[in-house]
Parts: structure tokens; C-alpha cells; sequence
């Protein structure tokens, strides 16, 4: 019985030389071939940023020309197409009532949108609290259950009966934001349980605090400069001088003013 030596005609055999023998590849796939190159690719561009697509879908139109307020006096048809999407998705919103996201109120950063068609008839955003991170943003299930028994599913949108087992209040706020580098402001109602007002009402009353803590530290020090150079000798019988009394009462006025002016309107 013969062995197979494996050679060929025409194979010169074992090499005797000491220089290392260098390896063919056997036959690749072109998926094969495909990953090859690609991982040498990625060996020299790594690190790299990879390059921004140059095509954009109708998600990416609608970020980059969306607009929280549209002028109402422009003519759409006048607009570039991307614009003209843009405006047919904002007149699907309905812009009476806005929801609101308090993530970072801690640090004044709040974030509004419009409610969508869905949102109004399920009475989200007017009849529950508006903030998305609230536990009250749903409508409970007792209280739809209960209406369904009553078939009075789904609730009317102009019911003013609320859907959550807690108050609302309604408030309407200066909302400033930056759009396409440019400043804006405009007024929005939201609808918010009491623990979220709170919320939203955090770096105003934080900045009020400030405001007020800064004014009686600069009250105190001239106080302080002024019985230093003799000027206001300390009242008898501990009465306070008259003019002080006055200050303090207007004062006094002054807050409880501000104060009016930042209560909300309550919902009944």
C-alpha cells in the first residue's frame, strides 16, 4: 500500500533555506474579503469621528426646522419644503394647555412641547398633571374605571373633572428658550399637582430668597456703620424709632404684593 507524500510534480520540495516561508492565503469569500478590509479600515481610522450621513429623513427636517411658536401672519406656502413639513406637524399640536418635563428644575432648566391629538382625548396634560415624570401625568385607573361604568369612556375633553386622585392648579409661565441661536419668549399654561408647582416655582422663589437675603445683609450693614459713627442713637425703652417702623410695614407690603402676583389660579 503506497503513502501520500504530499508533494506535486514540479514541487521543489522542503525548503532548506532559513528565511521564514511565507504563508498564501487560501481562496476567500467576498464576505470573507469584506471583513478583512474592514477591520484593517477601522485599525487606521480609529479614534476617529465617523462622518455625518449628507441624507436626512423627515425625523431629521422636523428637529432642525421645528419651531415652538410660528408666526402666524406667514403664508406656508411661501416656505421651503422642509419648512412647509415642519408647519403641517405643528398644526397637528394642540397648543392650549403645554406639558412640561422638571428633570433639572433644580437648576432653572425646564423643558415644554405641545400635547398631541392622543394626549387631549385621553384629557393628559389638562385633567392630569402635566409633568412627564409625575405620577399623576396618567389618568388613574379607579377613576376611568369608574366612568366606564357610567359609559362615559372615553373622557370628554372639556370636562373639567380631574382624572388623578390629587388637586391641580393651573398656572401660566414666561417660558424663554433658544431658537436657532436666537432668544425667545412666550406665555404657556400648564396644569400641575401641587408638588410639581413647587417644582416649576423652585428658581423663582430660589432667586427671591436670594434677592431678599442680600437686602437685609446690606440693611444690617449700614445699620451696623451707622451705630459705629454715632450717627442713629439706640431707641429708649426698646420702642423702634419711627422711620424704622415705617420701612419695615412698607416692606411688609412689598412681599405680601409679590407674593399676590406669583399665587397661581387655582382648578376646581
Amino acid at each position: 500500500m503506497s503513502s501520500y507524500s504530499g508533494s506535486h510534480p514540479g514541487d521543489p520540495g522542503p525548503s532548506t533555506s532559513k528565511r521564514r516561508r511565507v504563508e498564501t492565503f487560501e481562496p476567500e469569500t467576498a464576505h470573507e474579503r469584506h471583513q478583512r478590509l474592514y477591520r484593517l479600515k477601522s485599525a487606521y481610522e480609529r479614534g476617529k469621528v465617523p462622518a455625518k450621513p449628507q441624507s436626512k429623513n423627515e425625523l431629521d427636517v422636523l428637529k432642525e426646522r421645528h419651531q415652538f411658536v410660528r408666526d402666524s401672519n406667514v403664508d406656508p406656502a411661501s416656505l421651503a419644503w422642509e419648512d412647509q413639513l415642519a408647519y403641517k406637524y405643528y398644526e397637528t399640536l394642540f397648543k392650549e394647555f403645554a406639558l412640561v418635563n422638571l428633570k433639572h428644575y433644580r437648576s432653572g432648566a425646564v423643558a415644554l412641547r405641545w400635547r398631541t391629538e392622543d394626549e387631549v382625548l385621553s384629557g393628559i396634560g389638562h385633567l392630569t398633571c402635566a409633568s412627564l415624570r409625575c405620577e399623576y401625568h396618567e389618568p388613574s385607573p379607579a377613576i376611568l374605571a369608574a366612568l366606564e361604568e357610567d359609559a362615559d369612556v372615553p373622557p370628554d375633553p372639556d370636562s373639567t373633572t380631574p382624572l388623578v386622585e390629587v388637586r391641580l392648579e393651573e398656572m401660566q409661565m414666561p417660558f424663554g428658550y433658544v431658537e436657532r441661536g436666537e432668544k425667545k419668549t412666550t406665555l404657556v399654561k400648564v396644569v400641575l399637582c401641587r408638588e410639581c408647582g413647587k417644582k416649576l416655582r423652585y428658581g423663582r422663589q430660589k432667586a427671591k430668597e436670594e434677592r431678599e437675603k442680600k437686602t437685609l445683609e446690606a440693611s444690617g450693614g449700614a445699620e451696623r456703620a451707622r451705630d459705629e459713627r454715632g450717627l442713629e442713637p439706640a431707641a429708649a425703652s426698646g420702642d423702634m424709632p419711627t422711620r424704622r417702623a415705617s420701612e419695615i410695614d412698607g416692606a411688609a407690603d412689598v412681599t405680601s404684593g409679590a407674593h399676590l402676583v406669583d399665587a397661581p389660579h387655582q382648578v376646581l
